[in-house]
């Protein structure tokens, strides 16, 4: 099997995993469902990973860095304070847009074990409590300067995540009661990423 086969199949068992995990959690899911999922048997599973654990750590680190990472880099970058809520509203609803499970995804494992949240974080360097420490200056300065008015770091960062993430975390939901396909609702969620940002900027602006 070449390396090109072997990182395909991979792939396809790890997208296969996602899925499980998300439908079911760490906890619920078992390697049997994952190989159906993969459509494979389960020697070949085993053949690409030994257990479930290992296999999770894997995806969840992936999963994890690829979405804090970006979120972090534009919190700590040196761009003015209205540009970084746009970087992160557009990662957010970017990163989302590719990988629609990550979001329950990560969300169901951090609300099963929070200190992942913080293991995770400090393995790739990252600290939530200054990164919210950082963000809260910010915001006073912008208010000192009559840009935004008052409003706590805590509140804003909840509704600029939450704008972002809900319509992931609900699509089935909204699909549904919007009678849209795939297609039509990332059409949508493309078009948010501007929507969303002039939501939060006329929503702290005096």
């Amino acid at each position: 099997m070449s390396k090109t086969d072997l990182r395909s199949s991979e792939e396809l068992i790890l997208n296969a995993a996602i899925k499980v995990f998300t439908r079911k959690g760490y906890a619920g899911a078992r390697m049997e469902e994952i190989a159906k999922e993969a459509g494979i048997n389960r020697a070949l599973l085993h053949y690409y990973f030994r257990d479930k654990e290992t296999m999770f750590n894997l995806i969840f680190e992936t999963k994890f860095k690829e979405f804090f990472t970006g979120l972090f880099g534009a919190f700590q970058s040196d761009a003015p304070f209205f540009e970084k809520i746009k970087r992160i509203i557009d990662h957010e609803i970017t990163v989302l847009s590719k990988h629609p499970d990550l979001a329950r995804f990560v969300i169901m494992e951090i609300a099963q074990q929070p200190d992942r949240l913080i293991q995770f974080g400090q393995k790739l360097g990252l600290n939530p409590r200054m990164m919210l420490e950082n963000f809260q200056k910010e915001i006073q300065q912008n208010v000192l300067e009559g840009k935004i008015r008052p409003i706590d770091g805590r509140q804003l960062l909840m509704n600029i995540i939450s704008i972002c993430i809900y319509p992931f975390v609900a699509k089935s939901i909204i699909k549904t009661m919007m009678q849209m396909d795939e297609n039509t609702f990332l059409d949508l969620m493309g078009k948010r990423k501007k929507d969303a940002y002039e939501f939060i900027i006329n929503a702290i602006t005096p």
